[in-house]
């Protein structure tokens, strides 16, 4: 049966009283308020936040050592001997651990801020970057802002920790001859202790607000168990009273709720993602708007590179003539990882282009120039994080809706903890993936050549490019993928989950559980296995009618 927008209207169904069976036992009280704290999860999480604060402590023992103790080259950065391909495969080792690390002071914000947010708490999963509490120092927009801004340093200076020299090709064209003369192999490679400074600052400023703002949760009592699981939360949410439950829902699920109580039949198809919350809808939108602007960057630079490159070639001999044409360079090579044939496509933008250090597009200085630098990878980067981010919304709410179909399989809804949750869902490695990968693409494709300034490669752009589609295609399956089965539909809506569980435990199965006593069917959780739901029959829950 299809949904319908208004209350639906039934038949009063012929006595059953042949299908009851002998000795009716009425529905389960949901009278267990023994809810599980989460106490492993708050360890893990815990560790990871102090595994920041140590990472972070010791980037800035390391930065500040090799910037001040060692004598720098003639561009201001420490020489490290690394073959190419480690070079460009060992940041995104780097964007892996980060990720780890940035997970984990997120959930403990996400955490505290869920039980801070008390009765305006509405689903299991939030935006935590974008919600707030009005009147809140912790929890206010500032503080979000803040957050945001470090999170975004720490993957904008995991990109300019090493630098290389320009290709092979495009080097021997140079004005800075003494820069190739310096390279004695392909593996003279750049350490740039200010990018891990930066970095320390990131992790350093992302673990001193997730601190702050538990302590302020816990301060304050609010937070009631540190589990991931929506059940846990709603259990939680009822024991303690942020939420009562309103009997005779046992068939109306999160799309239904603004219905009034009222027999309903069973549904083969549930509804989506998309009809569910509101805040799905903006970040869907916002995922393909990221991958047009990045179709635009591609489509923009290659144009200009092409263009500069026809009127740079010489008439008859087709060569292209790199001391006319020193801001383009079109090589052959359209491999993932840039230079390791000595050839690439690419763009520039000049920032330092003289043996001084000096340039001749801005006058900047060589440190002013990494500083351009910087603040243009970290706006680029700005719009790719919060964009992961957002998807983490799209990941969780489905996430959410798989913990509690689990409840109709032979095994089962039972409690894990936040760890063994997210290793448990391969829609939540499939974003831990493609975080690092989406960052580490960025990086390949926006980065800075020793003593050139600004290299803008087309192929690696369009490789992020494909990255973004990839995200944004795989938010929308989520979005509109249809449950199917009589199973209401939740997606961690807390309300709903509790009007739909009526026996609270460590294990739970959703099923059929008998009839009420005006002949009315009884859907609700146990901890033994329930009959299945019988689809010709009006579901009311344990309430007269």
């Amino acid at each position: 049966m299809d949904p319908v927008t208004a209350t639906p209207s039934y038949e009063e169904p012929a006595p059953a009283i042949d299908l009851v069976p002998a000795g009716f036992v009425p529905p389960s009280s949901a009278n267990n308020k023994n809810f599980p704290r989460g106490d492993l999860t708050r360890t893990i999480s815990l560790a990871l936040l102090a595994t920041a604060y140590a990472s972070s402590i010791t980037c800035l023992i390391v930065g500040g050592v090799y910037f001040n103790n060692t004598a720098p080259t003639n561009l201001g950065w420490r020489r490290l001997r690394l073959s190419r391909p480690l070079k460009q495969s060992l940041p995104l080792l780097i964007n892996i651990f980060v990720t780890i690390l940035t997970e984990g002071t997120g959930y403990v914000h996400a955490v505290a801020l869920r039980w801070s947010l008390g009765t305006s708490l509405v689903f299991n999963s939030n935006l935590r970057l974008f919600s707030y509490i009005r009147g809140s120092w912790a929890f206010g927009r500032l503080v979000n802002f803040l957050s945001a801004g470090f999170l975004v340093l720490c993957y904008a200076a995991t990109g300019l920790i090493f630098a290389t020299l320009p290709p092979e090709k495009v080097c021997s064209a140079l004005p800075l001859n003494f820069i190739c003369d310096e390279r004695e192999t392909r593996d003279l490679v750049f350490f740039r202790p200010g990018a891990v400074l930066a970095l320390g600052i990131g992790l350093l400023g992302s673990s001193a607000l997730a601190t702050w703002q538990v302590v302020d949760a816990t301060v304050r009592e609010k937070i009631k168990t540190w589990s991931s699981s929506p059940i846990e939360t709603a259990w939680a949410a009822w024991s303690t009273g942020l939420r009562t439950r309103r009997e005779g829902r046992c068939m109306l699920g999160v799309h239904e709720q603004q219905w009034p109580s009222a027999p309903t039949l069973p549904r083969q198809k549930q509804g989506n993602a998309w009809e569910a919350h509101t805040e799905v809808r903006q970040v869907v939108a916002f995922l393909w708007v990221l991958v047009l602007l990045t179709l635009f960057w591609f489509a923009g630079v290659i144009a200009a590179v092409q263009r500069i490159n026809r009127e740079c070639i010489v008439a008859g001999d087709g060569q292209n003539y790199m001391d006319r044409c020193d801001n383009v360079y079109v090589g052959g090579s359209w491999t993932l990882l840039p230079d390791t044939n000595g050839v690439t496509s690419l763009a520039q933008i000049s920032l330092v282009n003289d043996a001084s250090g000096t340039s001749g597009t801005g006058n900047l200085s060589n440190n002013g120039a990494i500083a351009v630098v910087f603040i243009l990878m970290m706006g680029f980067q700005s719009v790719i994080t919060m964009g992961l981010h957002c998807s983490e919304l799209l990941v969780t709410l489905s996430r959410d809706q798989d913990t509690w179909r689990r409840a109709t399989s032979a095994n089962g809804c039972k409690e894990r903890n936040a760890l063994l949750t997210v290793l448990g869902s391969w829609k939540s490695i499939a974003l831990l993936a493609l975080k690092p990968l989406v960052h580490w693409l960025f990086g390949l494709a926006m980065s800075f050549y020793i003593g050139w300034g600004i290299f803008m490669r087309p192929p690696q752009i369009l490789y992020l490019c494909l990255s973004t589609l990839i995200l944004a295609g795989f938010g929308t399956w989520l979005t509109f993928g249809v449950p199917r089965g009589p199973q209401p539909a939740a997606y961690g809506h807390l309300q709903t989950m509790i009007d739909l569980i009526d026996d609270w435990g460590q294990r739970m199965f959703w099923g059929h559980k008998g009839w009420t006593l005006n002949g009315f069917g009884h859907a609700g959780t146990s901890s033994q296995k329930c009959e299945e739901v019988r689809m010709e029959l009006y579901y009311a829950g344990n309430v007269s009618f």
